[in-house]
């Protein structure tokens, strides 16, 4: 009797994801169970190395202070509001020494990745701030690294699609499925964001050195890296590649955010009145932890080389800082020369005593002595405390000199360009007040401020011109004018966009300066397109694959 053959059953695929230890290493598990007709299917996870490590923006690091206890540590709005609010000027000089404070990698740690809290550490997370950074360090270490789920990645849904910068190429499905053959670890590197950025840039250095070293020792594949920066974090990666030994060949290609490529007007102005508000309540509570007042914020910023070095150089151009009289322009600076040179440093950083100078020399050092007004030995002190300021601007112009026109050749950049978001990028000074008919004329240039002023406004007594008056002097007010150019509430759009000639690709957004990453979807899709470009390079390096040389 012949006998029936038995029906094979299809297989079935068992997809078996790659989970990851606490080294962040790959491993893949499966449980037993009954015998059925299922395969297993692994996702493999590339062994050839392309970190990419994020650079943050200033204040964007977090620090311990100079007391070893308390701590600059930016894990959310209420931890900040809690310990930094009520901080005045005196507390500010003492806690926020650039040469004590060290960074700190205790940061709280993000949730939301496939690695380990002691992996997200290692690489870094706990050094940058979590309110500011979190959720976008979290969305690029899953974009880059979904291996189980590569076709309904962002990677894959813009091949082909173009997001509006100048000098872009979409993605194509090549370029995607190359950099899948590789792991893009997404790192941070926090730090001291007082010190000189010159200094700032030998950490980073270290931890690219470092990480390479790490990958090799663990016998995996690690040449070059991929760097992401937000606003001075640029300024960092920039002196780095440019001006360490070694480093230029260990990056393969960088993507600036919000940079302030020649600088802000906002630095002058919070100089002289506080950190501005938007007016929202959240607005109001960031200006007091950042620093309220012309006094909190000159203590720290006059000793204080990497907030100084984005302050606007020659570039920026002439004439961004006015005192007007009405219509009446009483005064603009810098001024060009007769061969077309800029000189911002002398003409208003290191301008001493006039009500409009950038820094007040009696704010320098709340922790001075209180020596008699006119005394010898306030002289003294105040004559030492402007000496130092005047080193900290002779080191931001060598500064900007360093970094001028220096950008790695694979560069990529968004910036801010919207009505909504404005930023200095003239700062003016507007007389208020009604001016009397026949009122004798006055000279606001040589106007002395009442004590004490420490926002936006400064009373002045000036001197009549009219030796026949019976008055001798008048009392002026000056009010500082609010954002005038469209940009991203901290860089004006002339600052944001001057780097874009030595561009791969520029986009412009519509989005706030600390927020850049978090809130701007473009801003995010442009950075992952970015960084799918610059992968292509690795085709250049040992990691290439034979097929793909």
């Amino acid at each position: 009797m012949a006998t029936q053959a038995t029906k094979a059953t299809p297989t079935q695929d068992r997809p078996v994801n790659a989970t990851y230890d606490r080294k962040g290493n790959p491993e893949w598990k499966s449980p037993m169970s009954p015998p059925d007709n299922s395969a297993a299917v692994v996702s493999m996870v590339p062994d050839r190395i392309i970190p990419v490590i994020f650079v943050p923006g200033v204040m964007g690091s977090n620090l311990t202070c100079a007391d070893e206890e308390t701590r600059w540590l930016l894990d959310g709005a209420g931890t900040m509001l809690k310990s930094w609010r009520t901080v005045d000027a005196k507390e500010r000089k003492k806690l926020l020494v650039p040469d004590e404070c060290k960074v700190y990698d205790g940061g709280a740690l993000p949730e939301g990745t496939a690695q380990s809290d002691e992996e997200l550490k290692r690489r870094g997370w706990g050094e940058v701030g979590a309110m500011s950074y979190a959720p976008f360090l979290v969305w690029l270490e899953h974009e880059l690294n979904n291996f189980d789920n590569a076709g309904n990645g962002q990677r894959s849904a813009l091949i082909a699609t173009l997001l509006g910068a100048e000098g872009e190429a979409a993605i194509t499905r090549d370029e995607v499925g190359l950099s899948y053959r590789y792991r893009l670890p997404v790192y941070a590197c926090g730090y001291n964001w007082l010190q000189d950025n010159a200094i700032s840039a030998k950490r980073l250095a270290q931890r690219i050195s470092e990480i390479r070293a790490r990958y090799i020792r663990d016998k995996k594949m690690c040449d070059q890296v991929i760097l992401v920066t937000h606003s001075m974090g640029g300024f960092v990666a920039r002196y780095c590649i440019e001006h360490i030994a070694g480093m230029k060949e260990k990056v393969m290609g960088v993507v600036h955010g919000v940079m302030p490529t020649i600088g802000s007007g906002a630095v002058y102005r919070r100089m002289k009145a506080g950190t501005e508000s938007d007016g929202s309540f959240a607005g109001k509570q960031t200006a007091e932890i950042l620093g309220g007042d012309a006094a909190e914020m000159t203590a720290v910023l006059s000793e204080a080389a990497g907030p100084l070095q984005l302050l606007p150089t020659p570039e920026y151009g002439a004439d961004w800082l006015k005192i007007m009289d009405g219509d009446r322009v009483v005064l603009s600076l810098p001024k060009a020369d007769g061969a077309g040179g800029i000189d911002p440093y002398s003409q208003i950083y290191a301008s001493r005593g006039q009500w409009w100078s950038m820094c007040e020399e009696d704010l320098i050092n709340p922790l001075k002595p209180n020596h008699p007004e006119g005394s010898a030995e306030k002289k003294a002190q105040l004559d030492g405390d402007w000496l130092k300021f005047t080193k900290q601007m002779r080191r931001v112009k060598e500064f900007h000199q360093e970094i001028k026109e220096k950008y790695h050749p694979c560069s990529y950049a968004f910036y801010g360009d919207s009505d909504a978001f404005k930023a200095f990028g003239t700062v003016t000074w507007r007389r208020s007040g009604r001016i009397k008919p026949n009122q004798p004329e006055a000279d606001p240039l040589q106007g002395l401020p009442l004590k004490g002023q420490l926002e936006d406004t400064r009373t002045v007594t000036t001197p009549v011109k009219d030796s026949n008056s019976y008055a001798r002097f008048q009392i002026q007010h000056f009010t500082l004018a609010g954002p005038d150019e469209p940009g991203d509430g901290t860089v004006p759009k002339r600052s944001g966009v001057a780097l874009k000639a030595r561009m791969n690709a520029t986009l412009k957004v519509s989005v706030g300066h600390e927020p850049a990453y978090k809130d701007s979807e473009l801003a995010r899709q442009f950075t992952l397109q970015s960084i799918v470009h610059i992968a292509q390079g690795v085709s250049k390096t040992p990691l290439a694959y034979q097929d793909s040389k």
